[in-house]
């Protein structure tokens, strides 16, 4: 299938050089057993974490009562996984399609305006990469995070008619952030093959 365990944890990678599909079998404080958490997460705002920027939790807790119980639970979960994940997949195949999609079902929110502008000017519609930017400005920011926004999707939007340059941009805080993520540094806008 393409996805790669992170570590030794319970974490699964679908690495799309922009994007990352994000599989998490997370365990609960208080139980053994697991939920399933899917999604996908944008790399083009420079981080050291995984984010569920288009994603949820799909299956609710199993709990491991016996080795047989939980052995079809966890088959159950694996499956539910892969089907997400192939769903992400068909949902972004490109970052044209990618625009299309969060430009007509941004969340209503500074952080899905600042996705849907990313993609927007990366797909080359610097117009609609400038209103989903401005979109955040009119956001009254109540914590240094809604700041820090505000300001870089002013830097961008000052940036979306030059798509050479917003290109670039975006390519060098994918690199960063994948380097931050520990995952190998690939070309973000060329598809890897899953």
């Amino acid at each position: 299938m393409g996805c790669s365990q992170k570590g030794r944890s319970r974490t699964w990678l679908d690495d799309h050089g922009w994007w990352v599909g994000v599989v998490e079998f997370q365990p609960h404080s208080g139980a053994r057993g697991s939920y399933l958490n899917v999604g996908a997460c944008w790399l083009w705002f420079e981080k050291d974490y995984f984010s569920f920027d288009d994603g949820h939790r799909v299956k609710p807790f199993q709990e491991f009562t016996n080795a047989q119980q939980f052995a079809e639970d966890a088959t159950y979960l694996a499956k539910s996984a892969r089907e997400e994940v192939l769903k992400l997949r068909l949902k972004y195949p490109t970052i044209e399609v990618c625009a299309e999609h969060l430009c007509t079902h941004a969340l209503n929110a500074p952080w899905g305006y600042f996705h849907a502008g990313v993609a927007a000017g990366l797909s080359g519609n610097a117009e609609t990469a400038e209103y989903q930017f401005s979109r955040i400005a009119k956001e009254e920011p109540k914590a240094q995070w809604m700041r820090s926004l505000r300001d870089r999707a002013a830097q961008l939007a000052s940036m979306a008619h030059d798509q050479k340059l917003f290109t670039s941009e975006i390519a060098s805080v994918v690199d960063r952030t994948r380097s931050l993520l520990k995952l190998p540094i690939t070309q973000p806008f060329v598809p890897l093959n899953n």
